[in-house]
């Protein structure tokens, strides 16, 4: 009898998921509250799974891109650094780790998950005003862009802070976001692949001189 109170909620959670999925929670008429919405996801711990072999074979993937294209990496940033699960991986490919998150309850967990690496909650679009003067030699955006309301503005923000940006998107997703990450310094890496699943992955370089 008790549990019966529970169930609403665990229906209405199931239902947001849902919504995250398919990307209704960021239709345009939502725009405003995507990102709180967000928040509530992280009522359940790990909603991205991301603890799974998967995703800890994607981890890996990633930081053998980094160590590519980074491979003398002392500060990164990471955008949708969720509850630190990834964050603990790129420790491996950074000396030092700054990530920022839109859920303050899945910035709480993650500040308890990797006590080294500072945690700021906010979003993509407000990234130089939480970061201040300090600059990165490298930003990944891994598996968020697509839930950001207006990819750009976030891109635009980003590419002062440093010189290169990482972002990889889930196949299944990327083919919308795909022309945000064309034109001056965008290149498209090498797809990663694990069990036949797929994420698309584009580079950010910084003209010679540029910002950053």
């Amino acid at each position: 009898m008790k549990s019966k109170p529970l169930r609403p909620v665990v229906a209405r959670l199931r239902r947001n998921w849902r919504a995250l999925r398919t990307g209704l929670w960021f239709r345009p008429s939502r725009h405003g509250q995507g990102y709180r919405r967000m928040d509530r996801l992280y009522l359940l711990e790990d909603p991205w799974q991301l603890t799974s072999p998967q995703e800890r074979a994607r981890f890996a993937l990633t930081n053998a891109m980094i160590a590519d294209i980074a491979p003398d990496c002392d500060a990164l940033l990471e955008i949708g650094s969720g509850e630190g699960e990834q964050t603990i991986q790129l420790l491996k490919v950074a000396r030092s780790v700054t990530g920022i998150e839109v859920s303050a309850a899945a910035v709480e967990r993650a500040r308890h998950a990797a006590p080294e690496v500072e945690f700021l909650v906010g979003c993509g679009e407000d990234a130089g005003m939480l970061i201040g003067p300090r600059r990165f030699d490298l930003i990944t955006a891994c598996e968020m862009l697509y839930y950001a309301p207006e990819p750009d503005r976030v891109l635009d923000a980003l590419k002062t802070l440093a010189p290169m940006i990482l972002v990889t998107a889930y196949e299944k997703r990327a083919g919308k976001l795909a022309p945000h990450l064309e034109g001056a310094g965008w290149s498209r890496l090498e797809d990663m692949v694990v069990d036949g699943v797929r994420w698309h992955c584009h580079l950010w370089r910084a003209a010679e001189g540029g910002a950053a």
